[in-house]
């Protein structure tokens, strides 16, 4: 059974979030484990926008990532 290998987009925070999917999907990683910090995922504006989870499965797509975990520590 093969599993997808991820990043945690923590330790990338200070970059944005479409800036970590290019990057990520560059060094051949399947998916993100989201931080939510930066702007890599806020939950106050997921709540209040109801395009914004929309506009960021959008990005993941254009660099062919998944997404299996969101972070919040």
């Amino acid at each position: 059974m093969t599993r997808p290998v991820t990043l945690f987009t923590g330790q990338w925070a200070d970059l944005p979030f479409e800036e970590v999917c290019r990057l990520a999907s560059e060094w051949g990683y399947d998916g993100l484990e989201i931080a939510c910090w930066g702007d890599h995922f806020e939950v106050d504006k997921a709540l209040a926008d109801d395009s914004y989870i929309e506009r960021k499965k959008e990005t993941l797509a254009k660099y062919n990532l998944g997404v299996w975990t969101i972070s919040h520590h």
